[in-house]
């Protein structure tokens, strides 16, 4: 950020704030499952819906704020939106049932996306395009690495207060951002653009938008590697504590040294576009995470230890650091001002649904072995490929 002024710096750390709400609110609970079912006398399968009802409300909620965005300006709708969330965070905390908390889970998902949405679309209105990659590396790191500390965050925070105190501190988050987009974020959107957004119907916005190839394909990239991410996650505690036999606190380390990979490779990200192009440095990244899945599952099939197969985990997961800024920037590229917001709501909504089928399909094909783990990670690495390849052959 050495090139941003003092304001900017303090808008992109409202924007990496309001980024951290999306992962935060998804796995700062995670290791209260087994105390929430205790506490509703119910089962950990049905905890496990109040996540799915959340990621329900989230891809719902980004096909709502991007237009409001468009058409009201980008501050406004911010903030109700983390009003929404606020109110919904504190409602999880008195609930009676868990059907209640399937339900505010549900309006805190709408409340909180509308901040990563406007975030994007405030980075596309507000800085230059000599900035804009090397601000979405910041956010996307914030999605990359938030996901990986917040359990371990969650962890700390039911030991100090139970489940309900991570719900609390969603809260807190919420009013932090309600205060510093109110005092500190200056609206992005011009007047003029407001005015000719109010004109446009919102299908026929989001159809005009999905019409650009660029933003297409490089959304669905995006949401592979989102995918990709979520099946790392939802598998690390097997493949560390179960099959390797480590303990918590062996696996929160190892959390944290895949974290401070992706952080290292998308700080690489802006010194890699000086050099070469954003579409070259998302090949030679999508194919190293080919690699290293086809050298997981070679020595997994080997019979090499647990350790050594986390250390090639390690190389699948660093280049994610570098691809999800990059396939962002290209996305938005196309879009500025007026129709930004309405593409920040479409890349996040088709990236989180692509995810959550993968996790659910590939929930289904896992058969609980190493092996199974793998073909998981290389088939997601594989589906890259034709998407590049798409891209190759048409004009973007």
């Amino acid at each position: 950020m050495k090139y941003l002024n003092k304001k900017q710096i303090i808008i992109v750390l409202i924007l990496a704030f309001l980024t951290a709400l999306e992962p935060l609110s998804i796995d700062l609970f995670l290791p209260a499952f087994v105390q929430i079912a205790d506490y509703f006398q119910t089962t950990e399968a049905q905890v496990q819906l109040s996540l799915s009802t959340f990621l329900g409300g989230f891809a719902i909620g980004q096909l709502i704020w991007g237009p409001l965005a468009d058409r009201y300006g980008r501050k406004k709708p911010l903030i109700i939106s983390l009003l929404i969330f606020t109110i919904a965070s504190l409602g999880c905390v008195y609930v009676h049932s868990i059907e209640q908390l399937w339900t505010m889970r549900f309006i805190q998902a709408i409340g909180g996306c509308g901040g990563i949405v406007i975030a994007r679309a405030v980075v596309t209105d507000y800085f230059g395009k000599s900035q804009t990659l090397s601000i979405f590396a910041i956010l996307a790191l914030i999605m990359g690495v938030a996901p990986i500390i917040a359990p371990i965050i969650g962890n700390q925070l039911i030991k100090i207060g139970g489940w309900e105190f991570t719900f609390e501190a969603m809260t807190i988050f919420g009013v932090i951002g309600i205060l510093a987009s109110l005092f500190y974020l200056p609206e992005t959107l011009v007047k003029k653009n407001a005015m000719q957004s109010e004109r446009k119907n919102v299908v026929v916005n989001y159809l005009a938008v999905l019409k650009n190839r660029q933003f297409l394909i490089y959304t669905l990239i995006a949401g592979v590697l989102n995918g990709a991410l979520m099946i790392y996650i939802g598998n690390a505690p097997f493949l560390i504590m179960k099959k390797a036999g480590l303990s918590g606190d062996i696996f929160s380390v190892i959390f944290a040294l895949n974290a401070l990979g992706m952080m290292f490779s998308a700080y690489l990200t802006s010194a890699l576009q000086k050099k070469f192009a954003s579409k070259k440095i998302v090949s030679f990244a999508s194919a190293m995470m080919c690699v290293f899945a086809f050298i997981f599952i070679i020595l997994s099939e080997a019979g090499l230890s647990i350790p050594i197969l986390l250390v090639v985990l390690f190389f699948y997961i660093f280049p994610m650091g570098i691809l999800f800024p990059t396939t962002t920037d290209i996305a938005m590229t196309p879009f500025s001002g007026n129709s930004s917001g309405s593409a920040s709501s479409l890349f996040g909504s088709i990236q989180l649904g692509i995810a959550f089928l993968m996790t659910m399909f590939f929930g289904k094909l896992s058969d609980g072995t190493v092996f199974g783990i793998g073909l998981a990670f290389l088939l997601s690495a594989l589906v890259i490929i034709p998407l590049l390849i798409t891209k190759n052959t048409s004009n973007v």
